[in-house]
């Protein structure tokens, strides 16, 4: 009984220094990004992980501040990089949502399209997607192969 009762006390005990930690690093952070602001440079999350150890010996890491849910929006709300580099991410939505680049269905493709705009296409898709439209073609393979087999047999006078 005794062993529990201890335990839940330094269970508390670490909470609270948990928490001091917490508001110590939103503090240092936003004083680091405050910093960069003012002396004109990017905020990046490495420039800020090293403003901190210019401004505080031990400082903090980048992914400190990307685990932090108020100093990362901080950070969102004043790095140019992270707007620029969600602008980007916009360009790679998914292909089926993607309005500029739609993808025809196979029975639709024509053999004669201009093959460099279809690998410009093809190149703007993530892993994801590529890995998707290769299954959606070869389910369309697969099923053109088996129609093709079963007018084969069909038609075969053996």
């Amino acid at each position: 009984m005794t062993q529990n009762l201890s335990s839940k006390n330094n269970k508390s005990g670490l909470e609270g220094e948990y928490e001091k930690r917490r508001i110590n690093s939103f503090e240092l952070g936003k004083q680091a990004i405050d910093a960069l602001l003012t002396e004109g440079k990017d905020i990046t999350l490495h420039n800020v992980s090293k403003k901190t150890k210019e401004l505080d010996e031990q400082g903090i890491h980048f992914n400190t501040i990307r685990n932090h849910e108020e100093l990362y929006a901080y950070y969102k709300e004043n790095s140019k990089s992270y707007k620029k580099k969600q602008k980007e991410l916009e360009k790679h939505r998914p292909y089926r949502e993607n309005k500029k680049h739609t993808f025809r269905e196979f029975q639709q493709l024509n053999p004669d399209r201009d093959l460099k705009n279809v690998y410009k296409q093809y190149t703007r898709l993530t892993k994801a997607e590529l890995a998707t439209r290769l299954i959606e073609a070869e389910q369309y393979i697969a099923k053109g192969n088996e129609e093709y087999l079963k007018k084969l047999f069909e038609t075969y006078e053996g």
